[in-house]
């Protein structure tokens, strides 16, 4: 059994500033995919389904990564929110139990 539990908040807060860059990258990445351009008029007078198609792919894949993007940001604020709490725990149970 082990005699007590240590979380390093000092790597717990850069894999929050991980997933915060990651969830920029992959929101650029998702704003790209919707401003791609192509479309039913790009493809041509015979091809305006298919184009209308390809559009709607990007589109989703495009709604994909800002879920994406999102859920990476909200895992970076709740990283982050965790660590705040824990170092305040840390402080009060220090000055609690005249501990260090």
């Amino acid at each position: 059994m082990a005699d007590a539990v240590v979380i390093d908040l000092a790597e717990v807060r850069a894999a929050a500033r991980a997933l915060r860059t990651s969830a920029d990258a992959v929101g650029g990445a998702a704003r790209t995919v919707s401003d791609c351009g192509f479309g039913p008029s790009v493809a041509g007078r015979d091809c305006g389904a298919h184009g209308a198609a390809i559009r709607e792919g990007y589109l989703r894949l495009a709604r994909a990564l800002g879920m994406w993007a999102s859920a990476s940001a909200g895992s970076a604020q709740v990283l982050d929110s965790t660590a705040a709490g824990y170092s305040r725990q840390e402080s009060t149970n220090t000055s609690r139990f005249g501990l260090r």
